[in-house]
């Protein structure tokens, strides 16, 4: 059984003739065969398979199999708005969010020196806003304008945090030490103008604490509030000092904040130092 492969444009036949006819499929058959009207196909033509079969001694059988035009399709993935905002021109000092993600986020990454992902997420905005605070910006955690500026004038000058990071260290370093030297005095007794660990008054105990911390208080409640910078409470951290004031407005007790509605104080004859909850509205806080 022989088989062929060509290309043709005829469409598919079926030929049968006579058993008993042994005239061959030639040159005289062929001339009296009309030809058929070949349909208009693509440029790149496929090849079409013919199979010739003899069967019972002379019918011959021609398949013809007409090519099938392939579909090319073509998908376009969408950019979503963060990986657009992520992508955009460093010079446009774009508005860069929590999850953006492009090779913006990594030069942002790159000069915070940290892992360079290409994803704003929460160790980018944690480096971000230790950057703000360094250079007195407003701390939010995302990229702005003034935030761009500051950023791309570090790098340029290698110079990556400002100094405003180094006051602030030594700030809650100080803040350490005073809690710890007033949790140090617990228990000891209150004594009206006491300044010593063998007896304090209020302000005695707040002035000696500081000393001890590193700095100097003036000896009364009045004195030392007019010498803090005042605080709402919002803002106020433990360390800090914590003033009482009457309905009128007069200071008449100081103590040192200790986070979470608690401060360390020396409260009154027959009560030693210690820890206690701020059972009033009326503070102020102020710090050195």
């Amino acid at each position: 059984m022989p088989v062929t492969a060509g290309r043709t444009a005829l469409p598919a036949v079926v030929s049968h003739s006579s058993e008993s006819s042994t005239r061959p499929f030639g040159r005289t058959r062929g001339k009296h065969r009309k030809a058929s009207k070949s349909v208009a196909a693509p440029r790149t033509a496929a090849a079409v398979l013919s199979v010739g079969l003899t069967v019972g001694g002379g019918a011959a059988i021609t398949v013809a199999t007409a090519p099938q035009a392939a579909s090319a399709s073509t998908t376009t993935t969408a950019l979503t708005p963060g990986q657009v905002r992520g992508n955009a021109p460093i010079s446009s000092r774009p508005l860069i969010r929590f999850r953006d993600s492009g090779k913006t986020v990594r030069y942002i990454q790159k000069v915070l020196r940290i892992r360079q992902d290409g994803w704003f997420g929460n160790p980018t905005v944690a480096a971000l806003v230790k950057f703000q605070r360094s250079w007195g910006l407003r701390p939010t955690g995302y990229m702005d304008k003034l935030t761009w500026g500051r950023l791309t004038w570090a790098y340029n000058h290698k110079r990556f945090y400002g100094p405003y990071r180094t006051t602030a260290a030594k700030a809650s370093t100080f803040q350490a030490r005073v809690l710890r030297e007033a949790a140090k005095l617990k228990g000891r007794p209150y004594r009206y103008g006491g300044t010593t660990p063998r007896g304090f008054d209020c302000s005695g105990y707040t002035g000696y604490v500081y000393k001890k911390a590193g700095k100097k208080l003036p000896r009364t409640s009045r004195a030392q509030y007019s010498a803090t910078k005042h605080l709402s409470r919002k803002a106020a951290k433990p360390g800090d000092l914590v003033f009482f004031k009457s309905s009128g407005g007069r200071v008449y007790h100081v103590g040192i904040y200790a986070g979470g509605n608690m401060l360390w104080h020396a409260s009154r004859p027959g009560r030693p130092v210690a820890k206690a909850k701020i059972w009033t509205s009326r503070v102020a806080f102020g710090r050195r």
